[in-house]
């Protein structure tokens, strides 16, 4: 009888121990430094990753973000102290606080300009708006602003260039999670507002962010809806580096 109580006591122990490891958090961690809480581990089809998150959603993002290695370890050790990130929630874990873009980054309003005389009716063809003439590119001062702008948020190695009329690439050196999402907040900030400057539109900025080793940390194309829905918090940093970065 004490032979077979023992016996049960052994079973059910066993039974517990491969329960509660049947529903233990697995942690997903990306190579930006983000991490995820998942009810597993990630499954990859048709090249996309996709993972199923504790809070119910499915998250989808490129395999090659994944720090397979760190996931494993961090899985192994009960997460640490691993920051957790949930996409497009209100209630996750605060992030380090941003510096405030409405505090560094000062638009000066340019002087009212003397209206110019129409000139003379020709026969010539007009081009069409769609296509710019050569040489009709973003203005210095809006490429001047953002490169303020870029300084103010601690991202002082850049390389800016006007690509059009209404976009601009940008070339930065941000090698931690934090001038990532610096640059990615000065960028929809300047967009949205066409970087104060009278008569600016700003339709695209080419983001191409690299670490001081020169390792890719990011590129973007950040449109005009980007910005506005970053803008408005619609879509969180993090959520927009995870479904926009291009690698």
């Amino acid at each position: 009888m004490r032979k077979e109580l023992r016996l049960s006591l052994t079973l059910a122990a066993v039974a517990a121990f491969f329960c509660a490891n049947a529903f233990a958090t697995y942690i997903v961690a990306l190579k930006t430094g983000a991490s995820y809480k998942a009810k597993a581990k990630w499954t990859v089809k048709g090249g996309k990753a996709y993972v199923s998150l504790e809070s119910g959603e499915t998250l989808e993002l490129d395999p090659s973000l994944i720090d397979e290695a760190r996931s494993e370890q961090m899985t192994r050790s009960g997460l640490g102290d691993a920051r957790i990130i949930a996409v497009g929630t209100s209630d996750t874990a605060p992030v380090k606080q941003q510096p405030s873009l409405g505090s560094t980054i000062r638009l000066r309003k340019l002087p009212p300009t003397q209206a110019v005389p129409a000139a003379p009716a020709t026969t010539t063809t007009a081009p069409s708006p769609d296509v710019p003439a050569s040489g009709n590119l973003l203005g210095q001062d809006v490429v001047e602003k953002f490169a303020r702008a870029y300084e103010n948020v601690g991202l002082f190695e850049q390389k800016l260039t006007a690509t059009g009329p209404h976009s601009l690439r940008a070339e930065l050196t941000a090698d931690s999670e934090d001038k990532v999402f610096n640059a990615i907040s000065a960028t929809s900030f300047l967009m949205v507002r066409n970087a104060g400057v009278p008569g600016a539109q700003i339709d695209m900025v080419e983001l191409f962010m690299k670490t001081t080793t020169g390792g890719s940390s990011g590129r973007f194309q950040m449109s005009q809806d980007d910005a506005q829905a970053l803008d408005s918090k619609k879509i969180s940093q993090q959520d927009y580096f995870v479904r926009r970065v291009i690698y």
